[in-house]
């Protein structure tokens, strides 16, 4: 009789979202040329001077004709954004990073473009940043308002 597998801990390999919608800073592709779409993996990774730099797989042409896909440096994130993901960083998790907003130069109606990532990952090393950000002052709940429904149970 075989033995039954050990037990594993699932929230290891759960992905729950970090940022659902963050943009993308310092833009340093032509948005319309670069033939990104919405859906499109990205890649996060800290830079030499600090930041967090995101990578994606761009077109870059050789001589403006032959067709070519290099993966490149797009921007980086924000001062928050960063903040979020940095412990999972340093940690060495596994996360995913997909372009969930565009908008190319063309349609931006004299406004610089636009490019926005998602970042999904383990939220466990979430704990030591929410809790320095908001810290445990017993926040209560308002009482309820009397009046005709007081005695109503929220569900």
């Amino acid at each position: 009789m075989l033995s039954p597998e050990p037990e594993r801990h699932l929230m290891s390999d759960a992905k729950l979202p970090l940022l659902h919608k963050a943009p993308v800073e310092e833009l340093r592709v032509h948005v319309a040329r670069s033939g990104m779409a919405i859906g499109d993996t990205a890649r996060i990774e800290r830079l030499a001077d600090g930041r967090v730099g995101i990578f994606a797989r761009i077109r870059q042409p050789i001589l403006g004709l032959v067709p070519r896909w290099r993966e490149g440096l797009i921007g980086h994130l924000g001062p928050l954004a960063e903040e979020v993901v940095s412990p999972s960083l340093d940690h060495g998790d596994a996360l995913r990073v997909r372009i969930v907003a565009l908008v190319p130069e063309y349609l931006a109606n004299g406004y610089p473009p636009e490019v926005h990532v998602s970042v999904w990952g383990d939220p466990r090393h979430l704990s030591p940043m929410i809790a320095a950000l908001v810290p445990n002052s017993g926040l209560e709940l308002p009482p309820r308002p009397q009046g005709r429904l007081s005695r109503l149970e929220m569900i």
